[in-house]
């Protein structure tokens, strides 16, 4: 059994993004909001679990930030980070190749990305559970598979799903 916890980055600023520099995007901010959600999504992981051996982000600003919030919240080493280029924006396939990478000592593992991407794989991994994620989401999968690398589509189970919001949305 392998768990995956899914997370999409914080709410970013779009006030420093520019339609003319297709970097602006991979550098925009978290926003104030992205800022205040992250530590108590942290603070809902850690009082959940299960903690993550590896955080596996990708390496826009918006995800690194939303990264370095939530691991100063968690009982996890620096050294238990992983940034990569492949996961930003990245297709299903993108995401399921970075998660079948995965050493397979690593038994709880946290992908921090984007939309659709996001979504799109916790649906591809856990086809009944339709889960779409809103910013600062996270959905805890549990993956019927010994080795990262024999997922396959349908081979999870919804463990929990929330997002800051929800307490919210449930009043």
């Amino acid at each position: 059994m392998k768990t995956l916890i899914v997370t999409r980055h914080a709410k970013s600023s779009w006030s420093t993004h520019s339609n003319s520099d297709p970097n602006s995007d991979f550098q925009r901010p978290l926003n104030k909001r992205g800022i205040a959600d992250t530590p108590v999504m942290a603070q809902r992981l850690v009082a959940r679990g299960p903690i993550p051996d590896l955080i596996v982000s990708s390496t826009a600003a918006r995800a690194l930030a939303t990264t370095e919030l939530l691991m100063a919240e968690l009982p996890i080493s620096q050294n238990s980070l992983l940034t990569t280029d492949s996961i930003y924006e990245a297709p299903v396939d993108a995401l399921i190749k970075a998660i079948s990478s995965l050493a397979n000592h690593i038994n709880t593992a946290m992908l921090v990305g984007h939309n659709p991407g996001v979504s799109s794989l916790c649906n591809y991994l856990c086809v009944k559970a339709n889960i779409q994620m809103p910013t600062c989401a996270m959905a805890c999968l549990e993956l019927d598979i010994d080795q990262w690398q024999d997922n396959y589509k349908d081979c999870a189970t919804l463990s929990w799903y929330d997002y800051p919001k929800k307490d919210q949305s449930e009043v």
